[in-house]
């Protein structure tokens, strides 16, 4: 048997084989149809299936936003203006002055539920913008927001808060208190935090969020607010640090703040620099990661199937032909 004929008897096997195999694999991986669920997912039942973050949700202050005693005193006060429920109630409609749920409830965030959840996940929005739509407070502004090195590096506010317990994120493994966000900042500004635990103002109590979010020394062992203006005093979060919050302690110590914008001037032209700050890069965004599998193409396991049968067959070849030919010699002697 010549090498050629044992070729030609390969290549009819190893396309068999292939065609057999494309057609297996495209059968398996042709995905089922869509079913919608048995039962009908609405926010009542999140509860189901979320019952840890219900809970933290529930206990938290976006639970509360219109049972909050604080607001709902001011409120009474006021004359019970619709407007606050814009930001205290979900789905509040002024036209007729209802609304879907009291508080900030699942649906604020996650709307509208797929048809075919939990299939399809819940959609998510936690972007700053949603955010700022009800806190935005004295302090706390888009554009002070936008300004920052965090908006800049394309943080979210869900990087330092939990939305669901509307309060701190804890750090896994420390023992923090979860009314600071110092330890937060400590998580990813280790180079700056290097020194600091040794430095003077660590040891008389002073923490990030003194200098860098406003909040009084005097009050930095709790944030909690005790008043209805308090509520709506959000923390500086363009985490600049300010003449204004150097003075709380230094107050004999320093210039007002005409004269230390004036000395700082001074100074950076002698020194014949420029007061512009260098503009920090934009870090491009990750692309989100998705938890479905990437599909394998049928060709892949076609072709592989080829090369197998391809191989067999050049083995197999002479013992094909001898059993070829031994099948007609059987034939023709019936």
């Amino acid at each position: 048997m010549s090498w050629f004929e044992r070729l030609i008897i390969a290549i009819v096997m190893a396309l068999a084989i292939a065609g057999i195999t494309l057609l297996v694999v495209q059968a398996q991986t042709e995905q089922p149809p869509v079913t919608t669920p048995a039962f009908q997912v609405n926010y009542d039942t999140c509860q189901n299936c979320h019952n840890d973050i219900y809970d933290d949700w529930e206990s938290g202050e976006h639970a509360q936003a219109l049972d909050d005693p604080i607001f709902a005193a001011a409120w009474e006060e006021q004359g019970e203006p619709g407007a606050c429920l814009v930001c205290h109630t979900t789905g509040y409609d002024p036209a007729t002055g209802e609304y879907n749920t009291q508080g900030v409830s699942c649906e604020a965030c996650h709307s509208p539920i797929p048809p075919n959840h939990p299939i399809d996940n819940m959609p998510m929005d936690d972007s700053p913008t949603l955010c700022v739509g009800c806190h935005s407070g004295s302090h706390f502004g888009i554009a002070d927001w936008e300004l920052s090195a965090h908006y800049q590096r394309n943080m979210s506010c869900t990087v330092c808060h939990d939305q669901h317990s509307a309060g701190m994120k804890t750090i896994v493994g420390e023992d923090a208190d979860t009314k600071d966000a110092s330890y937060l900042c400590a998580n990813c500004h280790k180079d700056a935090m290097k020194n600091f635990p040794t430095s003077t103002h660590a040891e008389v109590g002073v923490t990030c969020v003194n200098c860098h979010l406003g909040f009084n020394i005097n009050d930095s062992e709790t944030t909690s607010a005790e008043s209805f203006d308090e509520i709506h005093q959000a923390p500086d979060h363009s985490f600049v640090a300010t003449v204004r919050t150097c003075n709380q302690c230094h107050s004999m110590q320093m210039h007002a703040p005409g004269e230390a914008v004036a000395a700082a001037a001074i100074k950076i032209e002698q020194a014949g620099g420029t007061a512009t700050p260098e503009p920090t890069p934009a870090v491009t965004p990750v692309e989100p990661v998705t938890n479905q599998p990437v599909p394998v193409s049928p060709i892949g396991f076609a072709a592989i199937a080829g090369l197998l049968g391809l191989a067999g067959g050049m083995v197999l070849a002479p013992w094909l032909e001898r059993a070829y030919r031994h099948y007609i010699k059987e034939g023709k002697n019936d």
